[in-house]
């Protein structure tokens, strides 16, 4: 995921309320599939650049006896850089911009045995991620639309994933008939 997009991630959530970093954490993991888009150290260290960037500013509170924690806030610097760059990244197209997609290219390369192999754990993924974003609730759905989007773009993949399958099973059965041909 590009800084510019976890940049982006961090001030929509803080847009709405003021947060701890471990609160951030914990929606994060709680709203996206397959875990948190941002690790742990990664989302203390931007919280750090923004605040250093002045996106954020950062105040020390105490809940009872509970240890003081920072919890950040969007300066309106950080609210104008948010509402610019969501202008710039919405015309993007980020379809294609997926790690692990380019690896496809090359199935030709394998056996189709082997690649058929690869590909049905791939699917078997997929397809966990699949039902984990079809048993979220319809309401957080419609409140997150890129996870929407998500379940959408996971259900032609399984789609894509059964129609190639398909294809190197009928390969590898008329290999192996061919074979069978020429020893009898």
């Amino acid at each position: 995921m590009r800084l510019m997009i976890k940049k982006l991630l961090l001030l929509g959530l803080l847009r709405g309320q003021k947060m701890h970093g471990y609160g951030v954490l914990d929606y994060l993991d709680s709203h996206t599939a397959g875990g948190s888009a941002i690790g742990k150290s990664n989302a203390y260290r931007l919280l750090r650049v923004m605040e250093s960037d002045g996106l954020i500013r950062s105040s020390a509170e105490r809940d009872g006896n509970r240890p003081e924690r920072y919890v950040y806030t969007v300066t309106p610097a950080g609210e104008a850089w948010f509402q610019e760059q969501l202008l710039v990244e919405l015309a993007l197209d980020a379809t294609a911009d997926q790690p692990g997609i380019a690896v496809l290219n090359y199935l030709g390369e394998l056996e189709p045995a082997a690649a058929a192999a690869q590909l049905q754990q791939r699917r078997a993924q997929v397809a966990a991620r699949h039902d984990q974003l079809s048993n979220m609730p319809q309401d957080v759905l419609h409140l997150h639309p890129a996870l929407d989007l998500n379940l959408r773009q996971v259900a032609l993949e399984l789609d894509w994933l059964d129609a190639k399958l398909s294809e190197l099973a009928e390969h590898t059965q008329a290999t192996a008939a061919v074979k069978q041909s020429l020893v009898a």
